[in-house]
């Protein structure tokens, strides 16, 4: 009974994923932040550009840092072989957490030490409240706390069913098993033993604890670093309005569809560890009582139906989820290559007055 609900909870979530895909993500529209800039007035486009060079200095340390945890990742795991793969398993949480830590300590600039322009002076006050979720995706939000959600809840479940390996570490699935059986004389089966079986790896609390910690802290980060960018002070100019709001908009889109895609890197891989460690304990020798052995030949192996069904739906999710975070990816890498162009006005800028 738990087991097919499970079995509906993942169908669900992967439907709701595809549909998610389909009809938000596609659609995504970039603001050219250069032609935005270029609307200000002599000061301000001065001003605009010096906030685009800040924006572009912030999306290349995020990037050297992601770049940084995933090369310390790779280190550590060949250093520290008994290790069994926790720095890799993690890499991918502990590689936003750095990038994190970037968005949510580098404030761009808002205020300039050249004297304000004519429209500068002007003061105005805008009378909607700027929200966490404002300037971002529509799913910005609800995604990221789903995947985050979920990803807490598996590794719960996956650490509560863990068991110990030969060194003592939760990484291993216990499971009841009916491999032994009783023969008499006539090699009959009088009695089906059972036991307790273990296969591994397992995202057992050995790997879960460490990359819940990451995946709590790397959510806390990315809330302050959106919540900072709807509340940084408005840059003064009317004409920028449309450029500061570009700005924040890139800046709710790295954010958010950075994090989403983490957490599909970071869900997929333990995925397919449990679902290949679920199979292998839904393989039973299907002894029977009553059964006739002979000497040279042992009982094939057969699946449990329900474990089976479990593990491949597992596996469907988790191949989903890394076509989600490829996706996502490419999404991420196009909004922070649009702060990465060279910062040329359009020729149009030098007529405006």
């Amino acid at each position: 009974m738990v087991n097919g609900f499970a079995l509906l909870v993942l169908i669900g979530f992967g439907v709701g994923i595809t549909v998610l895909l389909k009809r938000s993500i596609f659609t995504q529209y970039r603001s050219d932040l250069l032609s935005l800039a270029a609307e200000g007035k002599d000061g301000e486009r001065a001003n605009a550009l010096k906030v685009l060079r800040s924006l572009r200095a912030r999306t290349l340390v995020a990037v050297a840092a992601m770049a940084s945890g995933g090369a310390a990742a790779l280190v550590l795991h060949v250093a520290f072989p008994a290790s069994a793969g926790l720095p890799l398993a993690a890499a991918p949480a502990g590689m936003w957490v750095l990038a994190a830590l970037v968005f949510a300590g580098w404030r761009l600039p808002h205020e300039f030490a050249n004297p304000p322009t004519e429209s500068s002076l002007s003061v105005s006050a805008e009378l909607t409240p700027r929200s966490t979720g404002m300037f971002g995706p529509a799913w910005g939000i609800v995604m990221p706390a789903v995947l985050l959600g979920a990803s807490i809840l598996g590794l719960v479940v996956a650490g509560l069913l863990s068991g110990t390996d030969e060194r003592g570490r939760f990484r291993n699935l216990t499971y009841m098993s009916t491999g032994g059986a009783v023969l008499d004389d006539n090699r009959v089966v009088t009695q089906v033993q059972l036991g307790v079986g273990s296969v591994s790896p397992f995202p057992g609390w050995y790997y879960g604890i460490p990359i819940l910690a990451l995946l709590l802290l790397g959510a806390g980060l990315s809330l302050w670093a959106l919540n900072a960018n709807a509340r940084r002070p408005r840059i003064r100019g009317l004409r920028l309005l449309p450029f500061d709001d570009g700005v924040r908009t890139n800046a709710g889109y790295v954010i958010s569809t950075g994090f989403s895609a983490m957490l599909c890197f970071q869900i997929a891989p333990l995925m397919f560890f449990a679902a290949a460690a679920l199979r292998s304990s839904g393989m039973d020798p299907g002894y029977v009582v009553g059964q006739v052995l002979d000497e040279n030949s042992m009982p094939s192996m057969m699946l449990d139906p329900v474990l089976g069904a479990l593990a491949l739906a597992m596996a469907v999710v988790a191949l989903l989820l890394l076509v989600v975070g490829a996706v996502l990816l490419v999404r991420l890498l196009g909004w922070m290559g649009a702060t990465l162009r060279p910062l040329r006005l359009p020729a149009t800028a030098a007529a405006i007055a």
